[in-house]
């Protein structure tokens, strides 16, 4: 039998608040202390006209001047009860004129605050102001009761629409020597002159801030060099190889990361992150493109309890055509690669600094797992590759261009590759040629390592032996399998050198001939057996300790 709680739970006195995990198929919270609040639609639900809802004296009202009023046909709020103690949590969006929606949180039927995106008198000229400044924008504010902001989601600056540079490579390329170059980049933002205003919030110069599309850009070009802008000669021989190739294989997952920060100081109090899973065929599908699971952690229960209202914002539409905060934007460095895996670098300091060809520490291991931050893009549109493994590179570099179309380009289709030194070589010959920063796009396919609970396999040691699986587990052909690859005989041309002093080897394949297959040497372990596990960037389960414990 379902005990009954003994009286409200005050917003302070709630910590297990502070970590949850948010299943967005069942509607269910799992707190830090493993408390589960399901969502609860009772079993009937009276109805009765608008009026009468109010005060039951009013139903004449009804009946005689109200009776053409609709009926309200959606709820705009979910409650979720803990089955065991009664205990619960209602979240409420609210609309009203003038003002943007919020989602009122409620703990035991007592308001402790609320939820909302930016409210602030002429908030698209500040926000204009910040993007032009490159200064973090305000998305969304959590409140207590009094309407104190006690913690806030910010995305970065989208910084001025004109960008100008000057750089002096001092780099020899072919027959050139190039000492000085120069860039420029004009991307505006599309919008009406004095927009806002149908809204009364107007903003004048939006144009200045940088927008999606560019205008017109030059990337390095020459101002002052010496020789000849000739291709240099090389030395190339053919020899029989062994090429390696991975067999296809299909990412189930993504997700974003969002920073809590203090309103006041704008240090981190917390953590949201929201995981996708992809419609692999399987028994269950749904919208991959909506979160199948919200994590959270903040440093006490009442941030908990309004971060909870974020992740239910995030994901349920509560009455609406669409979630209240659908459109919330994570920053680069908490955005993970999509399903694909690929992930493109038209930078090539950033390339370099994942390499350590820029004289520090490398961030990508000996065994191609990112071990630190790393970020490929820009401020506004990014990409963390923290903890994945790199399985594939290729590059093109950019040749002469007009209208769209380009030519005397050059390109390597993405290949496997298995050590960090096969990785460098392909980006010193990628950028042998490049004279500044930009020019030559880096494609780059990652896969994320599973560092949950496996299901089990044959001649695995999962339960403390072997495990001896019955005949029928798996169907003939069927299953889930270790990563395997292809091993081909190759006819390679190999370069060994190119003037002036480059000895950086380069190779084509000229032919290749399939011989049998293998299972990869890193997928007969799981990740957790490493030698040196992979960073955790994966929320699994609901958060036990609070945010920045030990």
């Amino acid at each position: 039998m379902a005990k009954t709680a003994w009286g409200p739970k005050p917003a302070e006195g709630a910590p297990e608040w502070s970590g949850f995990s948010l299943n967005v198929p069942s509607i269910n919270f799992v707190l830090s202390n493993n408390d589960v609040y399901d969502y609860k639609l009772p079993y009937s639900i009276p109805a009765a006209p608008r009026c009468a809802r109010i005060h039951p004296m009013l139903y004449c009202c009804d009946v005689y001047c109200c009776p053409c009023l609709p009926k309200a046909d959606k709820l705009t709020f979910m409650d979720v009860v803990d089955q065991h103690t009664g205990h619960q949590v209602r979240y409420r969006a609210k609309k009203k004129c003038c003002f943007v929606p919020r989602i009122l949180t409620f703990l035991d039927g007592q308001y402790i605050g609320y939820v909302a995106r930016t409210m602030r008198c002429f908030n698209r000229c500040l926000t204009c102001c910040e993007d032009f400044r490159s200064k973090p924008v305000l998305q969304l504010g959590l409140h207590d009761k009094d309407g104190n902001q006690l913690a806030r989601i910010d995305r970065n600056g989208k910084g001025g629409c004109l960008w100008c540079k000057c750089g002096f490579p001092m780099k020899c390329t072919g027959c050139c020597f190039t000492c000085c170059t120069w860039s420029c980049l004009v991307r505006p933002s599309m919008s009406m002159p004095l927009a806002g205003c149908l809204d009364c919030d107007p903003v004048c110069c939006e144009c200045c801030v940088r927008g999606d599309r560019t205008c017109c850009s030059v990337f390095d070009q020459p101002c002052c060099c010496i020789g000849l802008p000739l291709a240099a000669c090389s030395c190339w021989w053919c020899t029989p190889g062994c090429e390696i190739k991975h067999f296809e294989n299909v990412s189930t997952i993504k997700f974003q990361d969002f920073d809590v920060l203090d309103a006041k100081s704008k240090e981190p109090v917390g953590l949201l992150q929201s995981q996708f899973r992809g419609n692999y065929p399987s028994m269950y599908t749904h919208n991959q493109d909506i979160a199948f699971k919200v994590n959270g952690n903040t440093t006490n229960g009442l941030l908990g309890t309004l971060l909870s209202a974020v992740a239910t914002g995030m994901t349920y539409p509560m009455g609406d055509a669409e979630p209240t905060f659908a459109g919330l934007k994570a920053q680069p460095q908490g955005t993970s690669p999509g399903y694909s895996g690929f992930v493109e670098c038209d930078w090539a300091p950033q390339m370099k600094l994942l390499l350590g060809l820029d004289g520090g520490k490398a961030k990508l291991r000996e065994d191609l797992i990112v071990g630190d931050d790393m970020v490929f893009g820009t401020r506004v549109n990014g990409t963390q590759v923290k903890g994945w493994l790199l399985t594939e590179i290729g590059w093109n570099a950019d040749g002469l261009g007009c209208c769209g179309i380009s030519c005397l380009g050059k390109q390597k289709k993405p290949r496997c590759v298995s050590t960090r030194k096969e990785v460098e070589d392909i980006v010193k010959v990628a950028l042998e040629d490049q004279v500044g920063d930009k020019g030559t796009t880096f494609i780059m396919r990652f896969r994320l390592p599973d560092q949950e609970k496996q299901i089990i396999k044959k001649g695995d040691n999962t339960f403390g032996d072997v495990n001896l699986l019955d005949s029928k587990f798996n169907p003939p052909g069927g299953g889930f399998i270790d990563q395997m690859e292809e091993v081909d005989c190759t006819i390679n041309c190999i370069r060994c050198c190119k003037f002036p002093c480059k000895f950086t080897h380069d190779k084509i394949i000229c032919c290749r001939c399939p011989c049998y297959a293998r299972v990869v040497n890193s997928a007969k372990a799981h990740p957790s057996k490493w030698e040196e596990p992979p960073p955790v960037v994966i929320m699994v389960n609901a958060p036990k300790k609070a945010f920045g414990e030990p």
